[in-house]
């Protein structure tokens, strides 16, 4: 059950979450952090309102007008659903909420009119949704400065550029097959500062040119968004370089930039007449994936680094004996949490999608110390879920504004029916996907 089932006359709950300015949840201000926890599961819709002066249980006023106590003010997070999804969360948020109070009432859905996602015309060129702002190196770059660019502007890929004409460019791939760089730059943060500085100095010593993937895939200026959207599935890329007439970079477009034009298409205005090209309106069933790597609470690590690496997921999904879904364990997540003498063969498995061997016996002493040895010692217990039924734009505001990469489909009783993560949301969205 998700907002999408929210009609018009239909019955409904409203909870109201009080709370204070100068509560926090994990170091985030109380509001954010139940917002965004409403917002990654589907809610319907939630308001926050900064009030002007009250009291709680304490009897102590806070007031905009007491020049002593400036900040601290009442906030009230309002949120209205449907009855089977305020039920799904309302025990999560309780145990969230650090203190205040909730109240849940009874209410009636007059009108739900919630702004619709219109399809994206194909007049729309990519010049209109590209980062203009690209980090570009050139052929004679030492790889090891590209991997610093890289990990400080949080890059997955950067062109090559002779003369300003994109002549390759450099994904995480390319680093670990060509750069020898041993570990994906997503797995890099999750080793200790030493071996990071490690991995670094034992790169050979290589430029751009010898790393790079030539010739790019590259996308013209005044392409439709859809040629970029059906080049991204077609080729399996995450985004393109975006070249003038001549060649010349001139910005570059990802998956998620499209993925965001399509959330945020429904505010502007649109006076021509709207040719095929991207929209949100299939269910999540016409593009989940049902092959999912699936682990319980109880499975051993060896089992759970074998199911992440199982698929290009590079997840499991944890689940119960009903199937109902607990959380998830990430491929970084493992590499974080697990101690560092075993992070040698975490690394081969991780990279190389091999089984986990632990071929001495102090290694599995070692393992056996270990403070997450099971799948419950790694798993992330807040996953989104949606339901086959929900539209695309159901989730893609989430993936944009969450940074969620994976949604997990689930039945009314929370069991787990598929997965959808950003590439088979694009696909999703192409009029005529391939």
């Amino acid at each position: 059950m998700t907002s999408a089932t929210l009609g018009n006359g239909s019955a409904a709950r409203r909870v109201r979450v009080y709370v204070s300015e100068e509560d926090s949840i994990a170091k985030v201000p109380a509001q954010h952090a139940i917002v965004a926890f409403l917002r990654r599961n589907n809610a319907a819709g939630v308001t926050v309102v900064r009030g002007m002066e009250g009291f709680g249980a304490s009897g102590r006023v806070h007031s905009s007008r007491l020049a002593e106590v400036p900040w601290d003010l009442p906030i009230v997070i309002e949120w209205v659903d449907t009855v089977a999804r305020i039920e799904e969360l309302l025990p999560q948020l309780k145990q969230l909420v650090p203190a205040g109070m909730i109240t849940v009432d009874q209410t009636e859905v007059v009108v739900f009119a919630p702004r619709t996602i219109r399809a994206v015309s194909e007049a729309v060129p990519v010049e209109s949704i590209m980062t203009k702002d690209v980090a570009a190196v050139h052929r004679d770059t030492p790889i090891r400065d590209v991997v610093e660019l890289m990990r400080k502007r949080t890059l997955r890929a950067v062109p090559v550029v002779d003369d300003g004409i994109v002549v390759g460019i450099i994904t995480n791939s390319d680093l670990v097959k060509r750069a020898q760089l041993g570990v994906r730059l997503t797995l890099l943060p999750g080793l200790p500062p030493g071996e990071q500085a490690k991995r670094m100095e034992e790169m050979p010593r290589r430029v751009a040119e010898e790393v790079m993937t030539a010739p790019p895939v590259v996308v013209a200026v005044n392409a439709p968004l859809s040629e970029a959207a059906e080049t991204m599935v077609q080729r399996k890329l995450k985004r393109l370089p975006v070249v003038d007439e001549r060649g010349a970079l001139v910005g570059i477009v990802s998956r998620l930039d499209l993925l965001r034009t399509v959330a945020d298409f429904g505010d502007r205005e649109q006076s021509a007449p709207v040719s095929a090209g991207l929209n949100g309106d299939a269910p999540l069933s016409s593009v989940m994936r049902e092959d999912v790597p699936t682990v319980y609470p109880d499975s051993p690590l060896n089992e759970v680094v074998q199911a992440v690496v199982s698929t290009r997921l590079n997840r499991a999904i944890v689940l119960d004996a009903n199937r109902k879904v607990l959380g998830i364990v990430t491929a970084r997540a493992v590499l974080e949490r697990v101690t560092p003498a075993l992070h040698p063969h975490l690394l081969r498995s991780l990279m190389h999608r091999l089984p986990f061997l632990r071929p001495t016996a102090d290694e599995q002493e070692v393992e056996r110390h270990a403070s997450a040895r099971k799948a419950a010692d790694l798993m992330i217990t807040d996953v989104v879920r949606a339901s086959p039924d929900d539209r695309l734009r159901a989730v893609i505001a989430t993936m944009v504004e969450g940074g969620e990469k994976l949604v997990t489909v689930v039945d009314g009783e929370g069991r787990l029916l598929g997965v959808v993560d950003r590439a088979d949301v694009l696909r999703g969205i192409l009029d005529h996907p391939e």
